[in-house]
């Protein structure tokens, strides 16, 4: 167990004393890394505020089981990660609508573009919302991998750890999926299909 672990192990003891800095140190370093995770996942702020509240929830209530074989932050990931699948069982095919406006910060408040140099094409973000579409029909542990690797920026062994896989295993899965979202956005890119 390295001396991390030992902390980790430490912070879990006193959540499960009850102690309520402990639960707010946790809250305060787990949070914000936790809350862009559930949100890239959902896609929807107040969905991922709620999976955000059931996973910190789920963490004070399973702080007993930790036994310090990965980090904390691996530990409560997990625990993320599960919410979020529940989530992805409950919609079962429903189709969502973002309530993210996409040209919300393309305007001033006259109404006028906030770039005064206007490009009605812009191939970089086409090709992005074409490489985004595609990663949301990914199986969840493939987009779950990229989504760690490619935008979250961790390594692979913190990857790795947090989706309770070996960094073999995770080279797998990313390959799949790398391979995946390469033959469909090619297929989208090529056939313009937006």
């Amino acid at each position: 167990m390295t001396s991390k672990h030992a902390s980790d192990l430490q912070l879990a003891t006193r959540l499960v004393e009850g102690d309520e800095d402990a639960a707010t140190e946790m809250f305060q370093t787990l949070a914000g890394e936790m809350y862009g995770f559930a949100r890239k996942m959902v896609r929807d702020e107040s969905i991922a505020e709620d999976v955000l509240q059931d996973a910190m929830v789920g963490v004070l209530r399973a702080a007993s089981k930790y036994d310090g074989r990965v980090s904390l932050r691996a530990y409560a990931f997990s625990i993320l990660r599960n919410k979020v699948t529940d989530v992805f069982r409950k919609r079962g095919r429903e189709i969502l609508v973002s309530s993210d406006d996409p040209e919300r910060d393309s305007f001033l408040a006259n109404g006028h573009w906030q770039d005064s140099k206007f490009e009605p094409f812009n191939e970089k973000a086409e090709l992005l919302e074409i490489v985004l579409r595609c990663m949301e029909d990914l199986p969840l542990n493939q987009r779950e991998a990229l989504e760690l690797r490619s935008m979250e920026g961790l390594s692979s062994q913190e990857a790795a750890e947090m989706l309770g896989v070996s960094p073999e295993n995770l080279r797998q899965i990313l390959h799949r999926g790398r391979a995946s979202v390469r033959k469909c956005a090619d297929a989208k890119y090529d056939g313009a299909e937006i």
